[in-house]
């Protein structure tokens, strides 16, 4: 874990200047930034033989440095993980939570970035937003292609995170996602793309805001916050996600059971429906008190029981299925888990989503 702060070089004289002037520079300055590197594409070089990417082998120093505008800043690097996002851990954003909560504790920062592998980010998000208890802005970013591609998005990211980790517009809005000059709250952003440089989204809601050159532009807030204690951290929860398609029966429900599962997460077809081979399976599961929570495959809307027939969401909630709204499977999975190590009662998770 390398720790490193960057900030600028300029003398006194030129820093009074700037006072006198009010200099935007000086502004930024006096705004300190944690900023955190985990690793992913955005930390990432190719191999010029196979062609095939190393992901998180560049240090935060080098990466922050290869942004023009860095000296603006100061900014203190952090180096605390150089992974694949898809090999992150619970226990490894854990980790993040706290080194963030303490900086905001300890006055060290009035704004924090966090660079991420694209492929969790999102979970990641959410994570953050549910466990993070300060209003300082928090906000994380990735690339689609390594700093040394050509047209590659990282330095814009990354720069552009800066820009609305210092902005004043920026308070109480929770953690963002800032990518492709759009900026998107945790709780409504996925992944939408493999590869294209608008790679993330907000199905149905859109982003909160976006960057108009260094400018910070919000559209509107969100407000609905929920706030969880990181709860018990020496036994991570096992919560596992089954996708349903057509004809799939409850097997792999069967397979979560006897694996341990403390919790299931179910992507259902449209309003919540699943097949009525699974209902079985799912009426165990809730006997034995573990909780089920009901998702849709879909990107947009909620799951409601509309529907009265075997496997609809009115059934499966009759059974003691709770319904998860309109967060998709990944980000329930996220929540419930953190409800578990809380040791919240099945009630209490019902409220909870």
């Amino acid at each position: 874990m390398i720790l490193v702060i960057l900030t600028s070089k300029r003398d006194n004289l030129v820093m009074e200047t700037l006072n006198r002037i009010g200099g935007v520079t000086l502004k930024n300055i006096q705004k300190k930034i944690l900023l955190i590197t985990t690793g992913g594409t955005i930390a990432s070089k190719k191999d010029r033989q196979t062609g095939q990417i190393h992901s998180g082998v560049i240090s935060g120093f080098s990466l922050a440095s290869l942004i023009p505008s860095w000296k603006d800043f100061s900014c203190e690097v952090h180096d605390l993980f150089q992974l694949p996002s898809g090999h992150l851990t619970m226990s490894n954003l854990r980790k993040v939570s706290q080194i963030i909560d303490q900086a905001f504790k300890e006055e060290k920062c009035t704004g924090v970035v966090l660079t991420h592998g694209t492929d969790t980010l999102e979970e990641t998000a959410y994570f953050l937003d549910l466990i993070l208890q300060n209003n300082g802005p928090v906000v994380l970013t990735g690339s689609q292609l390594p700093p040394e591609e050509i047209a590659s998005d990282a330095l814009r990211n990354l720069q552009d995170s800066l820009q609305v980790a210092i902005s004043e517009e920026s308070k109480d809005k929770g953690v963002v996602v800032v990518f492709n000059g759009k900026i998107y709250a945790a709780a409504e952003v996925i992944k939408i793309h493999t590869s294209n440089l608008d790679a993330f989204g907000a199905p149905g809601w859109g982003p909160i805001g976006y960057l108009d050159e260094k400018e910070v532009v919000y559209k509107r807030v969100v407000n609905n916050h929920v706030k969880l204690a990181l709860g018990n951290m020496d036994k991570e929860s096992k919560v596992y996600i089954i996708k349903f398609a057509l004809g799939m029966d409850g097997c792999l429900i069967d397979m979560a059971l006897k694996s341990g599962a403390d919790g299931l997460v179910l992507e259902g077809f449209g309003r919540g429906q699943i097949p009525p081979e699974a209902v079985g399976q799912v009426k165990e599961a809730v006997n034995h008190g573990i909780p089920v929570v009901l998702t849709s495959r879909c990107y947009e809307g909620t799951v409601r029981g509309v529907y009265d027939y075997k496997g609809s969401a009115a059934q499966l909630e009759r059974l003691g299925v709770i319904l998860g709204n309109d967060l998709p499977g990944q980000k329930a999975r996220i929540k419930l888990m953190l409800a578990l190590n809380n040791q919240m009662s099945i009630t209490e998770i019902k409220n909870l989503f």
